[in-house]
């Protein structure tokens, strides 16, 4: 028995209609999440000045644990003490250095009197990976 060559010889292709369709939609994907996320880091070239005079800051630093009380000074101290303190003196930026597991209202509560009181800059303190 011999076996027939066929007539007709196929050959092999490759359909990249859906490799296309794909890559669009990837392309399209990364587009749409390239627009959605946030500026994180501005780089900033500051121009040189003859004349200049260094501002001082003074930085209220306040810490609020676990269970929403604060510490100022490394001394516990109510919001009503906290207001006291900061209208007894000139403050330009407030310092809050928040437990991840302190209750939102504390650090609310601590924004709003900063606002109150005309505190315009409000930091706020976290740790680096180690």
């Amino acid at each position: 028995m011999r076996r027939r060559k066929a007539q007709i010889e196929e050959r092999a292709y490759i359909d990249v209609v859906p490799l296309v369709d794909t890559l669009l939609a990837v392309f399209l994907f990364l587009a749409l999440m390239a627009l959605q996320s946030p500026i994180t880091f501005l780089a900033v070239s500051l121009p040189m000045a003859s004349q200049s005079q260094k501002g001082s800051l003074s930085i209220l630093s306040v810490d609020v644990l676990k269970d929403g009380s604060y510490l100022f000074n490394n001394k516990p101290i109510t919001l009503q003490e906290l207001e006291s303190v900061i209208s007894g003196a000139t403050y330009t930026s407030i310092l809050i250095r928040a437990d991840e597991e302190a209750p939102h209202r504390s650090v609310v509560a601590l924004m709003d009197l900063a606002k109150k009181h005309n505190i315009e800059n409000l930091l706020v303190g976290t740790k680096r990976p180690r």
